[in-house]
């Protein structure tokens, strides 16, 4: 199958080049490769250029999922590919993704993943969603272990996934406002109410130059996007089922803030979520007109607790309120049909 792939570059420099080298290289590499400019002010533009493969430019940065939709929609594959610009594939990643998606259950596919500076140890080994809209990368930095097979995720991560056009398009894409963060979480969410899911395919191999804290506006976007999420892939029966662990979990987020000093952030991510509230509206439609299953079977494969996140430390009341969560989701389970 034709395979597009879309790269979508801010201020990459130090990255691009490795990455479409790479690509360009690749027998089995994707058949159209196209790279979307958020408005770079260094030379990632004209690195691009040089490389000879199709280019978008912008004049302003409109964010991440904003690119990607945008690259999407000028290609010609019937399978899409998105990669960070911070990446470099191992040869021979992209077939064993298009071949998992060809499985009539499976949504979505990304490779396993290491650390471009810490080589055969995870970026993720698998990623978590809780019930409450967190989500993290597992593992990130221990060690890869030998024999792994293929699991399914609850999203595929989209610094590398694959998935096919007419999916894609019927879901609607990424959604553009996001700008940044949990657009590929909102995405895998998607997919999961449509009763497809995400997986991870160990034959594939991709590298990811990873940090945690490289943008300064990360826990604004990181809060606004976890509770924009909730609202709409939820029924509302179920958001009012949620509302005292919702309510509990934002005093312990504030007290996560106010320790290490994005309180700030997290005032303006309310604020931000207020101001989406008419596209919110429209957001949580959309999710219901795609939902094949129920908020019950949803809840089942969602996660609880706070476990195997190690790139920061957690306050030690989000950690105490483990065993609530916990509890508190086995309950809803039983009330969410």
């Amino acid at each position: 199958m034709d395979t597009s792939l879309v790269l979508v570059t801010h201020n990459s420099e130090a990255h691009i080049e490795a990455s479409l080298e790479i690509l360009l290289t690749d027998p089995h590499g994707p058949d159209e490769i196209i790279v979307v400019d958020n408005a770079s002010t260094d030379a990632t533009i004209g690195i691009v250029e040089r490389m000879g493969v199709k280019l978008v430019t912008l004049d302003e940065n409109h964010g991440f999922p904003y690119g990607c939709n945008l690259g999407a929609s000028l290609t010609r594959g019937e399978v899409i590919a998105f990669l960070n610009p911070d990446t470099e594939p191992k040869p021979g990643w992209l077939p064993p993704l298009v071949a998992a998606i060809q499985r009539p259950e499976v949504g979505a596919a990304m490779p396993v993943m290491d650390l471009t500076y810490a080589p055969d140890h995870w970026f993720t080994s698998g990623s978590a969603l809780t019930f409450l809209g967190f989500a993290w990368s597992t593992n990130s930095g221990d060690p890869i272990p030998n024999g792994l097979s293929e699991i399914e995720v609850p999203f595929a991560s989209g610094a590398a996934c694959v998935m096919d056009r007419a999916l894609f398009d019927h879901l609607g894409g990424f959604r553009d406002e996001y700008f940044l963060y949990l657009e590929d979480v909102d995405l895998g969410w998607r997919i999961r109410l449509m009763g497809l899911k995400s997986v991870q395919v160990p034959e594939s191999r991709v590298s990811h130059d990873y940090e945690f804290g490289r943008h300064e506006r990360k826990m604004y976007y990181l809060e606004r996007n976890r509770l924009r999420m909730v609202w709409a892939n939820y029924q509302p029966s179920t958001l009012a089922l949620l509302a005292p662990a919702l309510i509990l979990v934002e005093l312990a987020v504030v007290a996560a803030a106010i320790r290490h000093g994005w309180m700030r952030q997290k005032v303006q991510s309310w604020w931000g979520f207020w101001k989406l509230r008419s596209l919110l509206h429209q957001e949580a439609l959309r999710s219901r007109s795609i939902r094949e299953v129920s908020d019950g079977e949803i809840l089942a494969s969602m996660d609880a607790s706070f476990d195997g996140i190690n790139q920061f430390e957690i306050h030690p009341l989000v950690r105490s309120l483990n065993r609530l969560a916990i509890g508190y989701l086995k309950l809803v389970q039983r009330l969410v049909r």
